[in-house]
């Protein structure tokens, strides 16, 4: 039996929940589409804002509704940012979404004062970490030496049974393409891992993240795994 890369699949409706909602209660299914489509450009055109002023995303919430947009962002910034600069950012991704999507919408940013483990996060600073020019594996160790400081560290999530506090039990970083510039054409694949790995067991909450890379030598895959046991 082959095995799953994507594990949240298995979990939907059993300990976890949707990351997106849209509510459409429009009879014509291209509403809905035109509505996803729309999520997708949204999230696109914030990601890259934001990494053009060196914010690390942490999360993003998303609720659309009546042709309005309520947005949450929660981020990590590497360099310090004066009051001015915060405000006259939010207003320029406000003036974006509100002219290049015709959308209402309501933009709230938060810091993280404590750093909060999330793969989307760990996925944008493996991003961060290869602009810089840095090797592959010396990446995979930085985020994996990160990641072990943060063991058992504890959040609290969203799940089918309400707020629960969940903790980090263990962790799965895995780069897939071509590193170095040989006369090889073959694609190689390295790894770290660390604490518990429970793809089997449903009852745990997984998150999961699948970013593509794209280099001099090719495109190269990140997939990340973070293990969370529910308390």
């Amino acid at each position: 039996m082959t095995k799953k890369i994507n594990p949240i699949s298995l979990r939907l409706g059993l300990t976890q929940v949707w990351a997106i909602t849209i509510q459409n209660y429009s009879k014509l299914n291209d509403s809905y589409v035109l509505s996803f489509f729309k999520h997708l450009q949204v999230d696109n055109i914030v990601t890259k804002i934001l990494r053009s002023n060196r914010f690390l995303i942490n999360d993003k919430e998303f609720w659309y509704f009546n042709n309005k947009l309520f947005l949450n962002i929660y981020y990590d910034e590497p360099i310090e940012y004066k009051l001015d600069n915060y405000l006259l950012l939010i207003r320029k991704l406000s003036k974006v979404i509100s002219n290049w999507f015709s959308l209402k919408i309501y933009l709230r940013m938060y810091k993280k004062i404590d750093l909060v483990t999330t793969s989307n996060l760990i996925s944008n600073y493996a991003l961060y970490l290869f602009e810089q020019n840095k090797n592959p594996n010396k990446v995979l160790w930085q985020i994996s030496q990160f990641l072990q400081r943060y063991l058992n560290y504890g959040k609290v999530v969203y799940s089918t049974k309400g707020i629960r506090s969940v903790y980090l039990k263990g962790f799965k970083i895995r780069l897939i393409g071509r590193f170095d510039n040989t006369k090889s054409q073959m694609a190689k694949s390295i790894q770290q891992s660390s604490g518990t790995l429970s793809l089997i067991s449903l009852k745990n909450q997984v998150e999961f993240t699948q970013k593509n890379l794209y280099t001099k030598l090719g495109n190269c895959g990140l997939q990340i795994w973070l293990f969370y046991e529910i308390n």
